[in-house]
């Protein structure tokens, strides 16, 4: 099942992917939604244990964070360690990456 419709992708009922992002650099305010830019670096949480962050960044040289919330810790583990191998592609090439369905159980 793709990453941007598989459950591991979904907290509380609500969707994860693609994660809402921020603009943390660039020429102006430019909002962005959905699956777009290159994913640059992936973090994840040593504070909110649930949590993985990425570092995206747009062709016109904005960058963006966003935030993805799991229920385990296992699943964001298993997601983060996905989206290392996935640093350098573009958003959009990574939602519809094929993942198991027991992905992160």
């Amino acid at each position: 099942m793709e990453l941007r419709n598989h459950s591991v992708m979904f907290c509380d009922g609500v969707r994860q992917w693609p994660p809402k992002w921020l603009q943390t650099y660039g020429r102006g305010t430019v909002s962005v939604s959905g699956e777009v830019g290159m994913l640059e670096a992936v973090f994840l949480s040593h504070v909110v244990i649930n949590k993985v962050y990425l570092l995206m960044h747009t062709v016109e040289g904005n960058a963006y964070l966003g935030t993805l919330i799991f229920e385990k810790l296992s699943s964001a583990k298993a997601v983060f360690d996905f989206l290392q191998g996935c640093i350098n592609k573009p958003l959009s090439a990574i939602g519809a990456l094929d993942l198991p369905d027991n992905f992160g159980s």
